[in-house]
């Protein structure tokens, strides 16, 4: 897998800050504009008294509006990283051991996520650093080949098992195993090979 696709996988795990940002920033306009009765008022004149407030609420809004946006972005590299899964899994192997990885979601968000709950958003200075941070995190991320610790995935049913493989060639150890199937022992899969010691699997 690319660096770039490793970049992509990161800002997806990050679609629970965002929405979270969302929540904690969002604020509704000072400034009140008149509510239009079409049935007795300009047409025109009310649609501009619309987009008066909408402009009003973008305006004191820019960081939720932000985030939206990465949520929109979000959903794009979901559906490319359906895309690249959706060749199936290919020639099969057998699983000689296997254990549950899912913890390594929770290690995540409670690592790099939960901490920006407490933080406050309303200072630029105080912005900057976030990103900053945020910028590190993604380089450890990458750096390290933890894209597959993705909290994101999780709520889409993806499962993350380490396991040892084995096929008529040679044995893989600890390698990681992401699928939506209760992977067990002694039990065959057919896989698809994401990066160096990543497997998408399938239960046959």
């Amino acid at each position: 897998m690319k660096n770039i696709e490793k970049v992509k996988l990161y800002i997806l795990s990050l679609a629970i800050l965002f929405f979270i940002v969302i929540i904690m920033t969002f604020k509704i306009p000072k400034e009140s504009f008149p509510i239009c009765d079409f049935s007795n008022s300009k047409t025109l004149v009310c649609f501009e008294n619309y987009f008066e407030y909408l402009k009003a609420l973008i305006k004191c809004n820019l960081l939720p509006s932000l985030m939206v946006i990465l949520l929109i972005v979000c959903v794009k590299i979901k559906k490319d990283f359906n895309y690249m899964l959706s060749g199936g899994a290919g020639a099969s192997i057998r699983v000689c051991e296997v254990k549950s990885e899912d913890y390594e979601h929770l290690t995540f968000l409670a690592t790099y996520i939960i901490p920006f709950f407490g933080f406050t958003f309303n200072e630029p200075q105080k912005l900057l650093a976030y990103f900053v941070l945020l910028i590190v995190i993604g380089f450890i991320f990458v750096r390290t080949d933890k894209y597959y610790a993705n909290p994101t995935l999780a709520l889409f049913g993806f499962k993350l098992y380490k396991a040892n493989l084995s096929d008529q060639n040679r044995i893989y150890e600890s390698v990681i195993i992401i699928s939506k199937d209760i992977i067990e022992p002694n039990t065959s899969i057919r896989y698809k090979l994401i990066s160096d010691n990543v497997f998408f699997a399938k239960k046959i």
